[in-house]
């Protein structure tokens, strides 16, 4: 909670750091060595707070009840994910390849960078459906009630 009693659900914090992912994939697409360091440091800053996010995310969906499942089960898409992610752009990469053995240069990776960004950006619109869904918007709470009298 902050000083002024409001802060951020985690459904909305989820929402906001997906959305900077989804640019940095878009941006992968150009060919210039800065914007893929930009791209690779934010990827890897939100994906790490992101991972941080969902143990708390967890609790606040679905309840303390059964916790471990519920979490378990929320966290088994970045295995799933990088499975299927990774052949998806392995099949990619040898499609723009034509057949042969490799293919240089930065649109061997374009249909992967566009495909994972349009990805993150539906998850981004389902995760702000959900923060809008569950009622939940802790920048309505103003934090626990002062007692006392208003002209002390």
């Amino acid at each position: 909670m902050s000083r002024s009693g409001y802060s951020i659900s985690r459904t909305a914090s989820m929402a906001s750091l997906m959305a900077p992912m989804a640019g940095a994939f878009f941006l992968l697409m150009d060919p210039r060595d800065m914007l893929l360091y930009t791209s690779t440091a934010v990827i890897g800053t939100c994906t790490g707070a992101i991972t941080s996010v969902a143990v708390s995310a967890t609790s606040e969906l679905f309840g303390t009840k059964n916790f471990g499942v519920n979490h378990n089960v929320l966290v088994a898409n970045i295995p799933v994910g990088s499975l299927c992610f990774g052949y998806l752009a392995g099949f990619l990469y040898q499609r723009e390849a034509r057949g042969g053995n490799s293919c240089i240069g930065p649109a061997c990776y374009r249909d992967t960078f566009l495909l994972w960004g349009l990805t993150c950006a539906v998850g981004t619109a389902l995760c702000a459906a959900l923060y809008a869904r569950s009622g939940k918007r802790s920048g309505g709470n103003k934090g626990p009630e002062v007692s006392g009298s208003a002209g002390v």
